[in-house]
């Protein structure tokens, strides 16, 4: 629902951050408190091979409490694994400095194994193992040895015994879960305590180097949206993606995010008693949408208001294209990529933006093409066009206009590329001694003839609805507290105690 900020961090200049007072000092006795831990899915869309491993010693154990392993080994589950039936091949691990005799023996090895298994094939001696977990002896052992075969995928839990739990590339702390999610796909969710997992929220979705008014802003926000987003799956209760808020356990918390955390514990943002949906997202563009251009539903704290800090995004060398950008499709490209989502006009002619919001947003686009026409409504105009918000206009050119790119542009140039644009000339720079004699030559860059194109014209990164992050730190900047911040983006709200992390 959201997008983070961080696809391309770089350093940001800190200002010290100030206190405020709470509208609502006061703990909240109707509501109940911010849980202690929470559990989030790591493991994305789902997995069918998920390595587990700790910088220390850990335990794996059965959902009944039997003890699969402790050690500092690693451990993999699996699904649909193919094994043939009777005695294992085992293969010695490659390592260097094998002698020629041990690489011929394992070499003998495996073309043993593949023989015994395209003979398992014709036989039908080759099964499928729903799930397995294997402990790995080494770095270079890729199948591991089964500690638990089963018919289903069964809940295991890894808890470190010190140090920390390591899966697809992140540190966790707390203890990790092999499950399922809804559609019953194997998933891994990281049981977590809810500060730790709040700081680390606050830090992948805004730089951890940014003003503290604009963290504890984030941080409040992260801890509104999961007090309103639990119990809405059986086996966890968020995603660690964009689909709720993006998080990085260890690797995304640093001292800031823990004090934003830790200076706002209990803090959410209300509307008449009740916690808000907490929406935000990277860039607004300088303006907020209403809800209801976007979702379902007309929020009254989730109103359209300036944005004039996204603009800061402009002078950064990683957030300015947050701020403005641009998109060029050829006709035919245009066409193959609508076709890729599942909309077929054709090639393109035209593209026509039917309705917009006071905001300037695109409610409703009509793509007319040489098979027909197609109407695409709200935000999804970002996902059919792939472009980062829906605050955009388009343009179809006639072409034939030279640009000349420089060589150290490369991001240019591969667009000159896929374009098909015709490459006119190249530059050059002479360099001269004190004689006037010519010393070297050196290319400065291409001149291009564009073919007629589609070019989308935009601000912003993401749906645009509630607090803009850029906003918030250009709101932080010039002077702002997070009170102050959260009561602009969310209209008519109060900041609440409900105590907890």
């Amino acid at each position: 629902m959201r997008r983070t900020l961080l696809g391309h961090l770089a350093a940001c200049v800190i200002i010290a951050a100030s206190t405020t007072a709470l509208s609502e000092p006061a703990r909240a006795a109707s509501l109940a408190a911010v849980p202690a831990t929470v559990r989030v899915n790591v493991s994305l869309y789902g997995t069918s091979y998920a390595l587990i491993g700790s910088t220390g010693a850990m335990t794996a154990t059965t959902e009944d409490g039997r003890v699969l392993y402790k050690g500092g080994q690693r451990m993999v589950a699996r699904r649909n694994v193919q094994r043939i039936e009777g005695e294992p091949v085992t293969l010695p691990p490659a390592r260097p400095g094998l002698t020629s005799a041990e690489r011929a023996s394992r070499l003998e090895l495996l073309r043993e194994a593949r023989r015994a298994a395209r003979e398992a094939q014709v036989s039908g001696k080759l099964v499928t193992i729903p799930f397995e977990v294997s402990l790995l002896a080494g770095s270079d052992d890729a199948l591991g040895t089964p500690v638990l075969s089963a018919p289903r995928i069964s809940v295991i839990r890894f808890a470190a015994d010190f140090g920390y739990l390591n899966f697809g590339g992140r540190l966790f702390r707390g203890v990790l879960e092999v499950t399922t999610d809804d559609a019953g796909d194997m998933i891994v969710v990281n049981q977590v305590a809810t500060g730790p997992y709040l700081a680390s929220v606050t830090g992948a979705e805004s730089p951890a180097t940014w003003h503290g008014e604009a963290l504890a802003s984030q941080a409040i926000a992260a801890r509104t949206y999961l007090v309103t987003h639990l119990d809405r799956h059986d086996n966890y209760d968020l995603e660690g993606d964009v689909r709720d808020q993006e998080y990085g356990g260890i690797g995304t918390e640093a001292d800031s995010t823990i004090r934003a955390v830790g200076r706002t514990a209990g803090i959410v943002a209300t509307y008449r008693g009740s916690p808000i949906e907490a929406l935000y997202s990277a860039n607004a563009g300088g303006v907020t949408e209403d809800s209801e251009n976007v979702y379902a539903n007309a929020l009254p704290y989730l109103r359209s208001v300036p944005s004039p800090g996204d603009e800061l995004a402009k002078d950064s060398g990683w957030g300015k294209t947050s701020w403005e950008w641009n998109r060029e499709f050829t006709a035919p490209q245009l066409g193959d990529y609508l076709r890729s989502r599942g909309l077929n006009v054709g090639v393109p002619q035209r593209v026509e933006l039917v309705r917009v919001t006071g905001a300037g947003r695109v409610l409703l686009a009509r793509v007319h093409g040489t098979t027909g026409s197609r109407d695409i409504g709200k935000d999804v105009t970002r996902y059919y066009f792939g472009l980062k918000s829906s605050l955009f206009t388009v343009e179809l050119t006639e072409g034939g206009e030279a640009e000349w790119v420089s060589w150290r542009d490369t991001a240019r140039l591969v667009d000159m590329g896929i374009l098909g644009s015709e490459l006119l000339g190249t530059t050059y720079e002479r360099s001269l001694n004190e004689d006037r004699e010519l010393v070297s030559i050196r290319i400065t860059g291409f001149v291009y003839k564009l073919p007629p194109r589609f070019i989308f014209w935009g601000r912003g990164f993401g749906h645009g609805v509630g607090m803009s992050q850029w906003g918030a730190q250009g709101m932080a900047l010039n002077g702002a507290n997070y009170e102050q911040i959260l009561k602009h983006y969310y209209r008519g709200i109060a900041l609440t105690n409900i105590g907890g992390a």
